[in-house]
């Protein structure tokens, strides 16, 4: 099932990146609320939608725009005029921190796998 609507949704490029574009708006959105100490039953909802819609498609391609979206607008949190507070904020960079480091590492086994077997350096 997953692999026909992979096929589907890549067949039209442009549905890839609208659904691509939709999935980084809900993890700035889920990341902005979870900065804001709001209760995980507001952003946690945002955050599953957007990694299920961004995984079930194939979109984005890569894996380490989601978690540096979110840790980007976490840090845009800190700006505004609401009161963050700080174990929140604490454990939402530590969350996109580990979160960016596993997309990277994600990102990077195939393309390492890919250069072992052509025997490239």
């Amino acid at each position: 099932m997953f692999r026909r609507v992979r096929a589907s949704v890549r067949s039209m490029p442009s549905a890839a990146r609208l659904v691509a574009i939709a999935a980084m708006l809900l993890v700035a959105a889920s990341a902005h609320l979870a900065a804001q100490s709001e209760p995980a039953g507001r952003w946690v909802p945002l955050l599953a939608i957007a990694v299920v819609g961004a995984v079930v498609t194939g979109a984005p391609s890569r894996r380490w725009p989601l978690p540096a979206i979110w840790l980007v607008v976490t840090l845009l949190a800190l700006t505004g005029d609401v009161r963050v507070d700080g174990t929140y904020l604490v454990i939402a960079l530590a969350t996109g921190a580990v979160a960016l480091l596993a997309a990277i590492a994600a990102d990077l086994v195939p393309v390492l796998r890919a250069r072992r077997r052509r025997g490239g350096p």
